[in-house]
């Protein structure tokens, strides 16, 4: 495929104004070296904000908490919004890089946690930063306004409606289109995308359950809250299996699990969390019901004094992909790279 002429001189264009990668590597490794937990994203925050400053846009800061927008104003034409993320993960970076993050932070739950950018927000941000200066660059050559978003809370799923309710869309123009990017771990030069459902439905649940504190050498004293939530964890797993219809797509994950505070002592309770994920809402709610069944059930005979706590501590809805926007943007890559498309657009 060829490329056709208006996109050739595009490319000429683009080519001639590209930023230095030196410049966005090095905002990358800093961005990187210093990650920040959800909701603490203040010197995130500011990078991004100066950057943005110094490219010419106007800024505004801390809405819906950190969260930071760059406005280009050029002239009539369509809106468009570009997005990324400032938050990083409660995880400890072991990659022995030269710029690897030895951040350590309080968390929401009070517990102190290293850090690291280990969902590559940081090369989300970057790669943000980068495309702002180039269109700043080429401002001659196009019309409309560019909105350079950079939502906090990403990570609990907060971050968005935070931004919303803060007043987001009295502060900036009604973009005609929003284009978010995630990396992958797929290879290099690979660009993908598809049309209507690209994400599915998320409910992450906060469980607590109670039992009998009691010593190790007395357990018949106690009931054990370790086990007891240990066993609905792995019953858990038995909904995927044998409730739900195996071509549907559905997962059941607890990545947190916390309870006592010695070895030599049975907690009176403990916590953890479930995530739930499915395409379909009537299996998610299906998996909802049955997630909540378990846990009561399993308190219930383990005797346990009193019902279990669970609450909702996140509900995402999907996200649906716009059939018109999402060809125009295909269109447009095949076009631009000509022959050197990407390999794989989905």
């Amino acid at each position: 495929m060829q490329v056709p002429p208006p996109f050739t001189r595009w490319r000429h264009i683009f080519q001639e104004s590209f930023p230095s990668l030196d410049k966005y590597g090095s905002i990358y490794k800093d961005l990187h070296e210093h990650p920040e937990l959800p909701c603490q994203e203040s010197r995130t925050a500011a990078v991004v904000a100066n950057h943005l400053e110094s490219l010419g846009y106007q800024v505004q800061r801390d809405i819906g908490g950190h969260g930071v927008v760059g406005i280009l104003n050029n002239g009539e034409g369509k809106a468009v919004l570009l997005r990324s993320e400032l938050d990083a993960l409660p995880i400890k970076e072991e990659t022995g890089l030269p710029y690897a993050s030895k951040v350590e932070q309080v968390d929401s739950d009070g517990y102190t946690k290293r850090v690291m950018h280990a969902c590559g927000h940081d090369m989300h941000m970057a790669s943000l930063l980068g495309a702002a200066d180039l269109l700043s660059k080429v401002k001659d050559y196009w019309c409309g306004t560019l909105i350079c978003l950079f939502q906090p809370n990403e990570e609990r799923l907060l971050g968005a409606q935070a931004m919303i309710d803060d007043g987001l869309f009295d502060k900036i123009p009604l973009p005609d289109i929003v284009l978010g990017q995630h990396a992958v771990p797929t290879r290099a030069g690979t660009i993908g995308t598809r049309q209507d459902r690209v994400l599915g439905f998320l409910d992450s649940l906060s469980v607590r359950v109670y039992g009998k504190g009691t010593h190790s050498s007395t357990p018949e004293l106690g009931i054990d809250t370790i086990l007891m939530a240990s066993c609905i964890v792995s019953r858990l797993q038995m909904i995927v299996a044998r409730e739900i219809d195996f071509k549907e797509p559905c997962a059941i994950t607890c990545g947190y699990f916390h309870g006592g505070t010695d070895a030599s002592i049975i907690p009176d309770f403990a916590d953890f969390k479930v995530d739930i994920r499915s395409y379909d809402k009537d299996i998610q709610l299906r998996a909802i019901k049955a997630v909540k069944r378990i846990i009561e059930g399993e308190c219930q005979a383990a005797n346990s004094p009193k019902s279990p706590r669970i609450t909702t501590s996140t509900s995402c809805p999907p996200i649906d992909n716009d059939e018109e926007a999402t060809a125009k943007f295909t269109r447009a890559l095949r076009n631009f790279y000509g022959d050197e498309a990407p390999e794989k657009v989905i």
